[in-house]
């Protein structure tokens, strides 16, 4: 389904771990629980669904590599018969994507996504997209409505997706509840990590696959907001290789009136992510909130390199390790980098050895990023959680990720396929 509505505009699993650009985020919540990936990794996140940033994806389209699609998900972990209640964007939160295209850890871009408020179960919201530039100036602007979640039981699919396409520039925008996207076996991952911080520097890398592969975030559901910018309007002048880190970010002062939240002030981050998996893992309790707070410039300040070090130490990451992974994740800071020169093709966003995840192709659905990433922390010594694909198949054209899980039939008790 198309719509058009325009306010402004201008103008192999790991194939080379070397390169890998990935870190592994578990929420460390004490001694022994943890979470994975970025979802819920930090104590006031916990607290704000709304702005807790689940996953980053940014890669070339298969099918056209002159667009870059940058996927956003947020509020994970949501189950299929709360979708009236939960499938909300907050309207006073702003989702952006810092695009960084000098070689450094300064954005020199931003793609901004804000809604309007929720309306009722059965009315969409109203995203307004821009992409601008240091000076505030809006090079790209369009509006487009989000899709409605429903609560129709299965077999009965879910409405298709509607996608929002800016007949000036091409930009698309897609906002609405999918399949969780990301992949892995959180408890083996909570196991391994916490036997790193109880043993330091001896963790047991048994600990991440004993189970075999059980996905943790199979049948949940989590809210997407997924673009796609031509990237003749990302590109330096400089360098085919640009960067990207994702933000939500709410007004200073927050008031409370008849019920509803409103923001004053300026914007400041509460959720980052760039490169995936960073902040649950390698970075300790007390500073989790400081770092979703902080800028990718304080990254390339070294306010956490002592953190990421002591904590690499602890899963046994040996010098050279140690160092390569600090010149990906804190020298020019943490932030995903993908080359608009390095093709992508295949189905569900792309599936080429060559390409995503390793290949500075930034990250793809299909990407292992768990096996690459402890991998790499495992000094290159093939490590896995057996989860190796999403438990559902992602599309094959925009927006890529998969349809919301359903609930199921009225009287249906069988197994609800998440995994605990």
């Amino acid at each position: 389904m198309q719509h058009e509505n325009v306010i402004r505009t201008s103008r192999s699993k790991y194939p080379n771990l070397l390169g890998a650009c990935a870190f592994l985020a578990l929420a460390l919540s004490g001694p022994a629980r943890l979470q994975a990936s970025d979802h819920i990794d930090s104590p006031t996140i916990a607290q704000d669904r709304g702005a807790d940033i689940a996953d980053l994806w940014a890669f070339l389209d298969p099918n056209d590599n002159s667009q870059v699609i940058l996927v956003l998900s947020t509020q994970g972990f949501i189950v299929s018969g709360e979708h009236f209640g939960m499938v909300i964007f907050d309207s006073n939160i702003r989702y952006r994507f810092e695009i960084e295209n000098t070689g450094d850890a300064r954005p020199d871009l931003f793609v901004d996504v804000t809604y309007s408020p929720g309306l009722g179960r059965l009315t969409n919201q109203t995203a307004t997209i821009k992409l601008t530039d240091l000076n505030k100036q809006v090079i790209l602007g369009f509006t487009g409505p989000t899709t409605i979640a429903t609560q129709v039981p299965r077999p009965v699919p879910p409405p298709n997706p509607v996608v929002t396409t800016d007949p000036n520039t091409g930009a698309k925008f897609f906002g609405g509840a999918s399949d969780d996207p990301f992949f892995l076996d959180d408890t083996g991952a909570n196991n391994l990590v916490a036997s790193s911080l109880m043993n330091p520097g001896h963790p047991d890398f048994f600990l991440l696959g004993f189970r075999r592969g059980r996905d943790t975030y199979a049948g949940f559901n989590t809210m997407a907001t997924v673009v796609s910018i031509p990237a003749s309007f990302l590109r330096g002048a400089n360098t085919s290789v640009i960067g990207i880190n994702a933000v939500t970010q709410r007004r200073t002062n927050q008031k409370i009136e008849d019920g509803a939240y409103t923001g004053q002030g300026g914007f400041v981050n509460v959720d980052r992510q760039g490169n995936p998996l960073v902040n649950n893992v390698l970075i300790p309790a007390p500073r989790k909130n400081e770092y979703n707070g902080a800028t990718t410039q304080a990254d390339a300040r070294g306010v956490f390199r002592g953190d990421l070090i002591v904590d690499l130490q602890n899963f046994g990451t040996d010098p050279a390790h140690v160092t390569q992974i600090l010149n990906m994740v804190q020298v020019k800071g943490d932030i995903l980098r993908l080359d608009l020169n390095v093709p992508n093709s295949g189905p569900q966003g792309g599936t080429n050895p060559g390409g995503g995840f390793g290949n500075l192709g930034g990250r793809r659905l299909v990407d292992d990023v768990v096996d690459a990433t402890f991998t790499l922390i495992h000094n290159d010594v093939p490590t896995t959680d057996y989860v190796d694909a999403n438990e559902v198949r992602f599309r094959n054209v925009f927006p890529f990720v998969h349809d919301p899980t359903q609930p199921f039939p009225p009287g249906h008790e069988p197994d609800d396929h998440t995994r605990q």
